[in-house]
């Protein structure tokens, strides 16, 4: 009886171990569930906070656009008010040159008109001379002797004796059949000779008849000449006070190739501003396209390799591995602003890079490394020291790490731990000879002892 007591109690027990078990993995399944669920909210709450500071730089980046182009309005508004101040100067110096104009045409009219009534009474005068010079010739031919006025310290006697000495003169040259003269050439002296003496001679009217004088008397030739010499003399004291700008033709001129050399000048610029902008913004395009292949390159690889190097298989909690984001600071250009780098390590919450431990800074900076590097593999990468914060646990996974991709990377690390280097394919050892002076470097290939291992397994 007791037996078989026993054997119940076993079998009771052994059900009871398998319960315990059950619950055991239902409570796992349940923790591991809450774990995900506080994860989910954590990133929930991180994402809620980089949308705040999204809407915050939306806001900051509006504010700024909307700075710029009130700017960009007054500096339109202030090339529109000089061009227009430029367009006054024009239309004054235009009406100035009107005015001008009108005031050079009135005075070439008056001059005109001044000239015309000179013309007319040089034409009269020259008329009246030929008369006058056809009479005395007519006169002189006809020896009909003339009054002349006498001049200063001559009498009326001895200007007449001027003339009988003259006639006699004319009565003494020699006949026209002692010099064989023909007639012609006798009447061409004696005119040539008429007209110089009328051109020379200054007559007396007073003997004339009162009638024959009044027709064209001294006072009245004086009235002509004063009246002449006054409308003369008001033209030029016109000209004289007006004082016109006769340069302002030629500084409009200088103005308006100023001006257009300046809107040439102007729209050259606007032009070579435009190409340099559609340049700028090509050059722009390229840059953003480049920077976020990259960047969605390492950012969808980063959290797979952060997963892998704070991951532990012994340990439940650490199965899975912590969480790796990164976020653009500035969406439209990336590349004037910072990346915000955030890692969650396994079993932890979520807290800013700067409160994390050295070691998880180490790892985290670690797998940024991987994942920048996996973007444009080098032939091989150099490593100095990074173990230095790492703990024999951390070194285990970034030793794991690294020997799985050993096949396509090569690194080189500088380390003084000895759970580091133990997994190493060779080692370079750097030491003093101090028999020779200088640093001795000794090589050891630790590829054999692996193959000799895994034979003797075998």
């Amino acid at each position: 009886g007791s037996l078989k007591q026993q054997r119940e109690r076993a079998e009771r027990l052994n059900e009871l171990n398998q319960q315990v078990a059950k619950m055991a993995s239902r409570v796992d399944k349940q923790q591991n569930a809450y774990n995900g669920l506080q994860q989910s909210m954590q990133t929930m709450q991180s994402d809620n906070e980089k949308l705040e500071k999204e809407v915050t730089e939306l806001q900051k980046k509006d504010e700024a656009s909307r700075k710029k182009l009130r700017e960009a309005m007054e500096a339109k508004a202030e090339e529109v008010r000089q061009r227009a101040q430029v367009k006054e100067e024009i239309d004054e110096i235009e009406k100035e040159l009107k005015e001008i104009q009108g005031v050079l045409k009135t005075t070439q009219d008056e001059r005109d008109s001044v000239l015309k009534l000179v013309e007319r009474a040089e034409a009269n005068i020259d008329k009246y001379t030929a008369q006058r010079a056809s009479v005395l010739e007519t006169c002189t031919l006809e020896e009909v002797n003339l009054p002349k006025k006498k001049t200063a310290g001559e009498s009326q006697e001895e200007a007449q004796d001027g003339e009988r000495e003259r006639a006699d003169e004319d009565e003494e040259m020699p006949d026209a059949d002692a010099m064989d003269v023909d007639d012609s050439a006798m009447h061409s002296q004696v005119a040539k000779q008429a007209k110089e003496a009328i051109a020379e001679a200054s007559f007396d009217y007073t003997r004339l008849p009162r009638e024959h004088r009044k027709e064209m008397s001294d006072k009245e030739q004086q009235k002509v000449r004063g009246d002449l010499d006054e409308q003369q003399k008001k033209i030029q004291d016109t000209l004289n006070s007006m004082n016109p700008n006769m340069k302002a033709f030629e500084q409009l001129k200088e103005v308006e190739e100023r001006f257009n050399e300046v809107q040439s000048e102007m729209l050259e610029a606007k032009q070579k501003s435009q190409d340099l902008a559609k340049q700028f913004e090509e050059v722009k395009e390229e840059r953003v396209e480049l920077f976020n292949k990259c960047f969605e390159h390492v950012k969808g690889c980063i959290d797979t390799i952060y997963k892998e190097l704070t991951s532990d298989p012994t340990k439940l909690e650490q199965s899975v591995g912590g969480s790796a984001y990164l976020t653009l600071n500035n969406q439209e250009e990336p590349y004037l602003d910072g990346i915000k780098y955030d890692t969650i390590p396994p079993g932890k919450r979520f807290m800013d890079m700067t409160h994390l431990s050295g070691g998880e800074k180490t790892v985290a900076a670690l797998a940024l490394l991987f994942a920048i590097n996996s973007f444009s593999p080098a032939p091989f990468i150099v490593l100095d020291e990074v173990d230095a914060a790492l703990d024999a646990r951390n070194v285990a996974k970034v030793t794991r790490y690294i020997q799985k991709r050993r096949t396509e990377q090569q690194c080189v690390i500088i380390s003084l731990k000895e759970r580091f280097y133990e997994k190493a394919d060779g080692l370079v050892g750097i030491c003093r000879d101090i028999a020779g002076g200088h640093s001795k470097a000794f090589t050891l290939d630790l590829t054999k002892y692996e193959e000799a291992g895994a034979a003797t397994t075998a």
